[in-house]
C-alpha cells in the first residue's frame, strides 16, 4: 500500500471541492439559465452564490450534493475501475513470457 495515500485523498478532495465550490456552481448556473430561463426574477449568478453558502449553512442536501458532486463522481468512477485494475494487475506479464 503506497505511504503517502491518506495526503492524496486529502488533496484530491481539496482540489475536487474547490472546484465544486468555485466553477462548478457558475457552469449550473449558466446551463440552467440556458435550459429553464433566469434563476430568479430579480436575481443573477451572484444570488445563485448566495443561495448555494446560505443552504451549505444550513445544511442543505442539494448545496452539499452540488459541492461535493465532482468528488463523488471521480469516487464512482474509480470504484467502477478498480475491477478492472484488479483484474490487470492479476495477469503478470511474466507468465506471458514463459
Amino acid at each position: 500500500m503506497r505511504e503517502n495515500w491518506l495526503r492524496d485523498e486529502g488533496l484530491i478532495l481539496a482540489v475536487a471541492a474547490a472546484f465544486g465550490l468555485l466553477l462548478f456552481p457558475a457552469l449550473v448556473y449558466l446551463v440552467g439559465q440556458q435550459l429553464l430561463g433566469e434563476y430568479r426574477p430579480d436575481g443573477g449568478l451572484g444570488s445563485f452564490y448566495a443561495d448555494l453558502f446560505a443552504a451549505l449553512a444550513r445544511p442543505g442536501l442539494w448545496a452539499w450534493l452540488l459541492v461535493l458532486g465532482p468528488w463523488l463522481l471521480l469516487q464512482a468512477l474509480r470504484l467502477l475501475v478498480a475491477p478492472l485494475r484488479a483484474r490487470r494487475s492479476d495477469e503478470d506479464p511474466a507468465d506471458d513470457e514463459a
